[in-house]
């Protein structure tokens, strides 16, 4: 069988990198399809300054790799899944990114064992020491255990459809100046699929303003719920707030008849927040991302 190689390079595309990450999303995957809305929604294809490389089989997708930075001098930071049932698909698109990309650094999912199997037999390598930057994964299981979001004086709730995006928008670039998020790229984002309103759950204040939210992403044939991106603004932190829209995004998941969510933040000492805000809300690690030279 001839597996070849296509570019994203538009909405087919992306719709095509969607039903790949969906069909092949197991508990222990470091991608879900919240995470290529996220990524390459906005845009509806291709994110600046990256490069995704889909690899097909009579128009199946079975492997892809997105590249950040190809121009850097230190190398390209590259994403790498395959589908577990064809290794050798896997291999031809390894095969291709050495070429590609001879100083490549590729991260995956320490329980991703088809992925690092894949990257050993083209000659990478994890150092076990790395103690730099890495990914935690965690999740919790969307049962009745789950506590009900009451922050003292907010009112928590999903965002009021379309209507309210540069609203939105607005809040995510206050939280997280600078960002290139648009009103019209949020807009592109939730004018398509897997963008729902009623997993994007936003916190108001007394006065009315949006003060923190949780984006979450539903994946109905897995029955899973991924949160990306998180924020509150400065002057509104340390009071629960982000706990709160957490939960109240679980919750959405639970009544859409989901059984798990998950979310992948910072798990080093660089940036400790996370490990200690998403424990509070029921979520417990089980991997770490591993980078592979």
């Amino acid at each position: 069988m001839v597996v070849e190689r296509h570019d994203l390079d538009g909405p087919d595309g992306l719709d095509a990198l969607l039903e790949f990450t969906r069909r092949t999303w197991t508990a222990v995957s470091r991608w879900h399809v919240g995470d290529i809305a996220w990524t390459f929604g906005q845009f509806n294809g291709p994110a600046p300054g990256t490069r995704t490389s889909m690899w097909r089989e009579h128009g199946r997708t079975l492997a892809a790799i997105t590249a950040y930075g190809a121009e850097r001098q230190d190398g390209a930071v590259l994403t790498f899944h395959a589908d577990q049932a064809r290794p050798d698909a896997a291999d031809t698109a390894l095969t291709w990114a050495k070429t590609a990309y001879p100083h490549m650094a590729v991260g995956i999912l320490e329980t991703e064992h088809h992925l690092g199997a894949a990257l050993a037999r083209a000659g990478l390598r994890t150092d076990p020491g790395d103690d730099g930057p890495f990914f935690l994964a965690h999740r919790v299981t969307l049962d009745g255990t789950l506590p009900p979001p009451k922050p003292a004086g907010y009112l928590v709730r999903p965002v009021h459809g379309r209507d309210e995006i540069p609203r939105r928008a607005a809040l995510h670039r206050a939280i997280w100046a600078p960002s290139s998020v648009t009103d019209e790229r949020y807009r592109t984002m939730a004018a398509r699929p897997p963008y729902r309103p009623e997993f994007d759950t936003v916190v108001e204040d007394p006065g009315g303003e949006l003060v923190a939210y949780c984006l979450g992403w539903y994946d109905e044939a897995n029955r899973a719920g991924l949160l990306e991106p998180i924020g509150t603004l400065a002057r509104h932190r340390r009071r629960g707030l982000a706990r709160a829209a957490i939960l109240a995004t679980l919750h959405a998941f639970r009544e859409a008849g989901g059984d798990t969510a998950i979310v992948h933040a910072r798990g080093d000492d660089g940036y400790p927040i996370p490990r200690a805000v998403y424990p509070t809300a029921g979520f417990t690690p089980f991997a770490r991302t591993r980078v592979y030279r």
